[in-house]
């Protein structure tokens, strides 16, 4: 660790006398150097001043750095867990799996992030069929090697089917998980919460083999989509969807050794940027992260009306022990009684009934109609079910309160909770009632700023403790002779603990028979974030445009899309598209993005959805006042003809000189050390001479011209190719006739 400085290193003696000793340098004319002198004063006073500065300077603790992160509105990452995709196999029957239904990879408990219908088929074959060709690619989706979802072109019209050993339940909702190759030199920038959704630039259809007409054929039948959230296969999630009727077995090729049940992804547009490839196709798959729930809570907004009823689907509310809460008119949280049945219960009773759906694994709350049982109150999240593991049944209770300013209780066991999953209440009997009522507290980073009437309470991960106001920054818990401190949701998890390998998350105990694994490691789990870390997170940030301004804030928002790979970008300020004569006729307001997509294509293009993407993106950003196009880039293809002049024994080293000129005249980074063309900058004959007279071997060189096809550009008289300001360059065949220097 590095040794901190002291800054509190000058005393105000030393610093008076300093400022003395500077006086005839810089001020000849100042003699009277004396206390009565109005300068010596100033000069004392300064000094003075910065002696203070520096001590309180040296004297800026930890506490103070979290205050002054607070001020820029940051405060430190709590831990973040682990997430991977886990698919189910072994299934006899058709199975309802409740969010939260736990999993264990040796020590880390995982627990699933949605609920998932499971059916008992098995993915037998994945072909994929293009106009010219045909492969079955089973033994690459069971190995994790990455394969063409449509062919490397992905042509229009190009299938890609999945082979099941049984047919698909009908009106089932059921979920495919695609993981598509990412690992290219071009990251896909992170989606995040509240950002425009994904358009992808082509269009795939759904169908599944079924009965035609009557029932008398075969025919390929669209399915029922429910979510999409590959978009069209251009990155990796999940389908899920219903089969509508019954699915008939047909043989195809080149998996015609017998009939399977099929379903057929058909590209009805092209024009993906980057050709679809797909590492494994998953039946049975959901998402898991690394978490353990203790309790939760699923709230319900109450119509005020009678016999309502309200269902909740988890793993813990199916499982776990339960309390209702009702919020009354007061704001106050009551616990209800859950009871068999509403006949026994009186109009004034707090009861509801609670069922159970072993079918679908839901718990269903039904309340009365004022006759049997109160209605509960009107408004939105006023009814909650908070579910909770028989183990933390005791455990929630944090304690009882002694009515003191400043208390402290400790709630760590051997867990770190996560922040944003907790919610705390206390209880309080009012005067003249027998029950006790709940009011919800919320959890801040301080309590300097709370007012005296506010419920708030800090939560210390690293000592385990939660911390209550004096009265004066924060209430006081009133007291209790019972535990009136309890926690109703609570979560453990996060840290890189939980990025297990691939197959290592295989505990599964719910269903016999039943297995689980991980085909992919499980990949995001982050610590909680140090004060360093958070210090130099808001260097980063500080430094990350939010509002595009100038060009480059435009090209550093665009290139982080959420959801593409763009690899390059060019902001044309006051150009509008069609324009001509440009810089020398500007368009006031007017804002041009030319965008170039990573693509394994020699001239990369941009689709329509890729396009749209980015100005959705570019809009939530950009100033009122400025109107906004987002465009793709043209490409003009550049022919050099050259006349070399060689050392003899170079004399066949055509080939070497065309690389380079590749090299130069291209549009992407090829990783090689060149960045690529410059949007819009003109190719001169210079350029060509100067990378051909550095290649080993060159005399001279006799003669070069240039030949471009395209459209917007033009070659001056003296040969030099000019192209638009949103134009790159890519090379043509070059034709390079080599002389040795003896024949000359």
């Amino acid at each position: 660790m590095l040794p901190i400085p002291n800054l509190d290193d000058r005393m105000f003696e030393q610093m008076v006398q300093e400022a003395r000793k500077s006086i005839p340098k810089l001020f000849p004319e100042w003699t009277d150097e004396n206390e009565h002198d109005p300068g010596i004063t100033l000069l004392e006073l300064m000094s003075w001043v910065t002696e203070l500065q520096q001590y309180y300077l040296n004297r800026v603790t930890e506490r103070s750095e979290r205050k002054f992160l607070k001020l820029l509105g940051i405060r430190p990452h709590e831990a973040v867990s682990a997430v991977c995709e886990v698919s189910f196999t072994g299934l006899q029957q058709q199975l309802v799996l409740p969010k939260g239904t736990p999993l264990q990879a040796m020590d880390q408990r995982y627990e699933t992030v949605g609920t998932v219908q499971l059916v008992p088929s098995t993915l037998e074959k994945v072909l994929v069929r293009t106009e010219t060709a045909a492969g079955d690619f089973t033994s690459n989706n069971h190995a994790k090697i990455a394969y063409y979802a449509f062919g490397p072109e992905a042509r229009k019209g190009a299938h890609l089917y999945l082979g099941f050993d049984r047919a698909l339940p009908e009106q089932t909702e059921i979920s495919i998980s695609f993981k598509l190759f990412d690992r290219y030199p071009v990251t896909m920038a992170s989606t995040v919460n509240g950002t425009a959704p994904m358009i992808s630039s082509a269009k795939v259809a759904w169908t599944f083999a079924g009965a035609g007409q009557q029932g008398m054929s075969e025919s390929w039948l669209p399915i029922e989509s429910v979510s999409d959230t590959t978009v069209h296969l251009s990155q990796s999630g999940e389908l899920r969807f219903r089969v509508t009727s019954e699915m008939k077995p047909i043989a195809l090729y080149p998996a015609d050794d017998r009939s399977r049940y099929w379903i057929c992804c058909t590209l009805e547009e092209d024009g993906y940027e980057l050709s679809p490839k797909i590492e494994k196709v998953s039946l049975n798959a959901v998402k898991a992260a690394q978490v353990e729930t203790f309790s939760e809570v699923t709230s319900f907004t109450s119509s005020g009306e009678p016999n309502q009823s309200f269902e909740a689907s988890s793993y813990l509310a199916y499982n776990g022990l339960h309390t209702i809460q009702v919020q009354d008119e007061q704001g106050r949280w009551r616990d209800w009684q859950a009871v068999a049945q509403l006949a026994a219960c009186g109009p004034a009773d707090y009861c509801c009934e609670l069922q159970q759906d072993s079918a679908r694994r839901v718990t269903r709350l039904r309340f009365g109609d004022g006759v049997h049982g109160s209605i509960p109150p009107q408004g939105a999240q006023r009814v909650r079910l908070i579910a909770y593991t028989a183990e933390f049944d005791y455990g929630r209770y944090v304690g009882g309160s002694k009515g003191l300013p400043g208390q402290t209780f400790e709630v760590s066991r051997g867990l770190i909770y996560k922040p944003s999953s907790l919610l705390l209440q206390v209880g309080s009997r009012p005067r003249g009632e027998t029950s006790v009522v709940w009011d919800d507290w919320q959890a801040v980073d301080d309590i300097d700023n709370s007012k005296s009437t506010d419920r708030h309470y800090v939560y210390d991960a690293a000592a385990g403790t939660i911390r209550f106001g004096n009265n004066e920054a924060g209430l006081t818990p009133p007291k209790s002779v019972e535990p009136n401190i309890r926690f109703i949701r609570l979560q453990a998890g996060g840290g890189v603990r939980g990025n297990v390998k691939d197959g290592l998350v295989t505990g599964f105990t719910e269903v016999p028979g039943v297995s689980v694994t991980n085909a992919f490691p499980a990949r995001g789990g982050l610590e909680a974030e140090t004060l360093d870390q958070a210090k130099l997170r808001v260097q980063r940030e500080l430094s990350t445009p939010t509002r595009a301004v100038t060009a480059e804030d435009y090209e550093a928002i665009a290139k982080a899309t959420p959801g593409l790979r763009v690899a390059r970008v060019k902001a044309i300020p006051l150009y509008k598209p069609g324009m001509r004569d440009y810089p020398k006729i500007k368009a006031p307001a007017q804002m041009t993005i030319v965008v170039v997509p990573y693509s394994e294509s020699d001239k990369p293009k941009a689709g329509k959805g890729f396009l749209q993407t980015i100005k959705q993106h570019l809009d939530r950003h950009r100033l009122l006042t400025t109107e906004l196009h987002v465009i793709p880039a043209e490409y003009i293809k550049l022919t050099v003809h050259a006349i070399v002049v060689m050392e003899p024994k170079f004399k066949n080293e055509q080939r070497a000189i065309t690389q380079a000129l590749r090299l130069l005249l291209q549009p992407m980074d090829l990783g090689q050390g060149s960045e690529g063309w410059r949007f819009g900058r003109t190719v001169y004959k210079g350029d060509i001479y100067g990378v051909i007279s550095r290649m080993k071997g060159v005399v001279y060189v006799q003669d070069i011209w240039l030949d471009a096809e395209g459209t917007g550009f033009h070659k001056d008289a003296a040969g030099d190719i000019h192209i638009p300001p949103y134009a790159l360059v890519y090379s043509g065949d070059h034709e390079v006739e080599t002389i040795s220097q003896t024949d000359v």
